[in-house]
C-alpha cells in the first residue's frame, strides 16, 4: 500500500492521537452544512432550474431530436424527446422504426433491432408515451397501440440469446436467439404498463390493460383487465367508460365488454 493509502486508512482507523484529531477534523469539515437563507435560495433553486430547463430544451431541439428522426422510418407531428441526462434515445442495429403523432420518449430508452431477420420493426401509435429507461428488443416486430403509457424495464419477441442451444452461447455475445424462438408482441391501446415490468414473446395486451409495477406479462391478455405477480394474474376488471365510443366507436367498445365479461376471476 502506498504512502498517501496508508495514511489514509491510518486516518480512519484513528491509530494515533494525531491521526484521531485529523479524522475530527475532516469529520466536522465533511459535516458543515449551509442554513437555508429565506428568499435567496429559493431564487437560486428557480435560476437554476430555468436555466437548466432551457439549456437542455435548446440542445433537444436543435441536436438531439432531429438526429434521433433522422434513424426513424417515420415520425409523426409533436413528437418528443424528454431529457433524463442521455441526451438521445440510442439506437442498436438495424431497427425499422415507426412512430405515430404526439409520441413522448424519454432519452434513456433503448432500441435494438437484433439480425435473425433482415428488417425487424418497431411500431409505436399515436399519443404514447414512453418512460426512461424502456428497452425494446426487436428481432421481428412489436407493436405499441394509441394512448399507452409504457414503463416496461424490457419488451422483447424473442428469448435474447440461445436457449436450447448451449454451444450457441459460446458464441461472442453469448449468441443469437433462433428464429423458431421469435413471436411478435403486441400491446393494444390505452394500456398502462408500470416500471420494471417485463414483456416476453408472444404476448398480445389487450386494449386498456393496466400492468402493476414489476409484472412479467406473458400470453394474451383480455381487454381492461389489471394484473400483477410473476407470472402474471388477472386481479381484476376495470371500467370501460362510455364515452371511449367517441374515440374508439361502439363496434369497438362492445367487443371490449364482451371479451372482459369472459374472464373469470380467481376466488
Amino acid at each position: 500500500m502506498g504512502g498517501w493509502a496508508a495514511f489514509k486508512v491510518a486516518i480512519r482507523k484513528r491509530e494515533t492521537p494525531f491521526h484521531a484529531r485529523l479524522y475530527d477534523m475532516a469529520k466536522f469539515i465533511f459535516g458543515i452544512s449551509m442554513p437555508v437563507v429565506p428568499g435567496l435560495h429559493s431564487f437560486l433553486y428557480n435560476e437554476w432550474a430555468t436555466r437548466t430547463s432551457i439549456w437542455h430544451n435548446f440542445w433537444r431541439v436543435v441536436y438531439y431530436e432531429p438526429m434521433f428522426k433522422s434513424q426513424c422510418r417515420r415520425v409523426g407531428k409533436n413528437f418528443r424527446m424528454w431529457y433524463s441526462g442521455n441526451g438521445t434515445t440510442r439506437i442498436l442495429g438495424n431497427l425499422g422504426i415507426y412512430i405515430g403523432d404526439n409520441v413522448a420518449m424519454f432519452d434513456k430508452v433503448s432500441l435494438v433491432g437484433l439480425t435473425v431477420y433482415d428488417d425487424p420493426e418497431l411500431h409505436i401509435g399515436n399519443n404514447v408515451y414512453i418512460a426512461p429507461f424502456v428497452r425494446f428488443m426487436v428481432a421481428k416486430r412489436i407493436d405499441v397501440g394509441d394512448y399507452s403509457m409504457v414503463g416496461c424495464h424490457i419488451i422483447m419477441d424473442n428469448s435474447g440469446h440461445p436457449v436450447a442451444d448451449a454451444r450457441a452461447r459460446m458464441m461472442p455475445g453469448g449468441g443469437h436467439p433462433s428464429k423458431n424462438g421469435v413471436r411478435p408482441v403486441r400491446i393494444g391501446a390505452l394500456c398502462f404498463l408500470g416500471e420494471a415490468s417485463v414483456i416476453y414473446p408472444g404476448t398480445t395486451v389487450g386494449d386498456g390493460v393496466v400492468a402493476k409495477v414489476g409484472t412479467h406479462i406473458m400470453g394474451e391478455i383480455p381487454p381492461f383487465c389489471l394484473i400483477e405477480g410473476n407470472p402474471c394474474r388477472i386481479v381484476g376488471k376495470l371500467p370501460i367508460n362510455d364515452d371511449l365510443t367517441e374515440v374508439f366507436g361502439e363496434e369497438r367498445v362492445q367487443a371490449w365488454r364482451k371479451a372482459q365479461d369472459a374472464v373469470v376471476l380467481d376466488a
